[in-house]
């Protein structure tokens, strides 16, 4: 097992995934750059096989995460949405606004 770090800008296939279903109908391009963020897990599993609990590191620009958060924002905010669903695009728009907070530190310490 390797032993890398998790930090902000890692994502688990299940978040990616239900990422890429909330954007497909709204933002399908940058739905399809979040699938294909899906492509080298940092933590494979022994039997290769795909799992939910694997992670990948994301290389994202900061207007696409932007664009999510904002699409994510939106899609919580729809009125008939059920409670489970808010609580995991809640959750979801936290993971995608640590990993722009992760961004801007990342460009901040370039410029130090």
């Amino acid at each position: 097992m390797s032993n890398k770090a998790i930090t902000a800008d890692a994502f688990n296939r299940g978040a990616l995934r239900m990422t890429v279903a909330l954007l497909r109908g709204v933002n399908p391009r940058l739905a399809l750059n979040v699938q294909n963020q899906m492509i080298e897990p940092i933590n494979p599993q022994s039997n290769a096989n795909p799992s939910p609990k694997d992670n990948f590191r994301l290389t994202l620009k900061p207007i696409e995460v932007r664009h999510i958060v904002e699409t994510l924002k939106a899609k919580g905010q729809h009125p008939n949405a059920d409670p489970g669903t808010e609580m995991l695009i809640k959750a979801l728009i936290i993971d995608w606004v640590n990993y722009a907070n992760y961004l801007i530190e990342l460009e901040n310490s370039k410029n130090a």
